[in-house]
């Protein structure tokens, strides 16, 4: 039987066998989402925070829950599970935002139900799924973890592109009143 342990592949590289070495090709951060499993690409999150009050301004589009007032920047919180027509979220002692890196100007964070860990995944792991298989090729590829399915997510394709500009336009609304709020109280 062959030896798994650590120091196998230096031993079979000096019987003349050429073992590649493993490498990861992704570390995700997963989470829950009402009734599924997901992920980002760890590279994709700026931070994790606990769901924090979050200013509901008139005219607030359905896809969000808010806008987080992140040390005077303001930060449009998304519902994914209305967004992508999932079981309603209900928010509870660990619900989190993961606040992404800004694919977009202004930056965004998404609602989880919790972040559940930090997952290093070997490239064989993962499986494609190709654009047209999921609403504008939000879901890049899917990993299976020991009983679970893993959806990853890519942020730039979360929203469409109409979405987006409105999303911006709202974020550009909602940073000025938050300055002026700010500029009031001084």
């Amino acid at each position: 039987m062959p030896d798994s342990s650590p120091f196998s592949a230096s031993l079979d590289a000096k019987a003349g066998i050429d073992i590649p070495e493993p490498h990861f090709s992704s570390t995700l951060l997963v989470f829950q989402l009402s009734d599924r499993v997901a992920a980002v690409r760890l590279e994709d999150v700026e931070r994790i925070t606990p769901m924090a009050e979050l200013a509901s301004p008139p005219g607030l589009p359905s896809a969000l829950e808010g806008v987080l007032n992140l040390a005077g920047v303001a930060i449009p919180v998304l519902r994914l599970d209305r967004l992508f027509g999932l079981p309603t979220q209900q928010l509870g002692l660990h619900s989190m935002l993961i606040i992404l890196r800004a694919p977009r100007e202004g930056g965004i964070a998404i609602l989880v139900d919790r972040a559940t860990e930090i997952l290093s995944v070997f490239e064989s792991a993962f499986l494609p799924i190709d654009q047209e298989d999921s609403f504008n090729g939000c879901a890049e590829a899917t990993v299976a973890v020991r009983d679970d399915i893993i959806h990853v997510l890519s942020p730039t394709r979360m929203l469409v592109a109409k979405e987006q500009a409105a999303l911006t336009e709202f974020q550009i609304m909602a940073q000025r009143r938050l300055q002026e709020w700010e500029a009031s109280q001084t």
